[in-house]
């Protein structure tokens, strides 16, 4: 179900702001900033109880990946993206909590609001983001690999080194961009903001990654990994399931 956690909430230069939300499990964290001018300066960090699953990442990597994968938003006027967190599910005790910092210190960002989705159950396949500053890491669990920056990153031909054990690949940054573009929702013809992002590596499972590269004009590189599965929260989506499948009618249950 889709829930509100903020609306039209207003940050002061410096400062930021935490979202709680209580529910039995978390899909998805949705921003939109409408601020005239700072839309992109914020950071995002999400935790659920005391697990961080994205690592203050700025919204100009957030806007961009989101772009990428089913629409987005990246202006200095309206940043709006989502985050696809798979499905965690969350113990008695634990809560959601959403924290958005400004970045800017001399300027507040207005007009921000956040929703999210929970409680949908489905499949336990806790996911996590984690942006890199380094230009070399190694990354655990790895799904997806995408390196950002606020300038493009088309002509950029430097290499971009890939290893986990399937295989080793060095693409040039610059052929991220262009798988970018090919999967990139644009709302404004001759947009070109996919020049600011790269695609540069997908894993089939989740694979134990490191990263090496050169380029001085990226910013920073999002990972999307799949998170360690807890006995106990396996179980209890499993007993969940079985009582949404008790309560169905059998006509619901043959839509399945």
């Amino acid at each position: 179900m889709l829930v509100t956690l903020g609306s039209n909430t207003s940050l002061a230069a410096g400062a930021s702001q935490t979202f709680q939300y209580a529910c039995n499990s978390v899909q998805s964290v949705n921003v939109r900033v409408t601020d005239a001018d700072q839309s992109l300066d914020p950071h995002l960090t999400v935790q659920i109880g005391n697990d961080v699953i994205c690592n203050d990442i700025s919204f100009h990597g957030l806007c961009l990946l989101s772009m990428i994968n089913g629409g987005g938003q990246y202006h200095a006027n309206e940043s709006t993206f989502k985050i696809d967190f798979g499905s965690h599910i969350l113990d008695p005790l634990e809560n959601l909590y959403v924290t958005i910092r400004n970045a800017d210190s001399s300027n507040a960002v207005d007009a921000i609001d956040v929703s999210a989705i929970v409680n949908e159950g489905g499949v336990y396949q806790p996911l996590k983001y984690t942006n890199y500053s380094d230009n070399v890491f190694t990354d655990t669990n790895t799904l997806s690999i995408y390196a950002w920056a606020d300038t493009s990153l088309s002509d950029d031909t430097s290499a971009f080194t890939v290893r986990n054990q399937s295989y080793s690949a060095t693409p040039q940054v610059q052929s991220g961009t262009t798988v970018s573009n090919v999967q990139s929702y644009m709302e404004t013809a001759g947009s070109t903001a996919w020049q600011k992002i790269a695609y540069l590596a997908k894993n089939q499972v989740p694979l134990d990654t490191s990263v090496n590269y050169t380029s001085s004009i990226i910013d920073g590189v999002i990972c999307i990994s799949a998170m360690t599965k807890s006995p106990s929260k396996a179980s209890a989506s499993k007993k969940a399931g079985q009582a949404v499948l008790s309560s169905m009618t059998s006509s619901e249950r043959k839509a399945l």
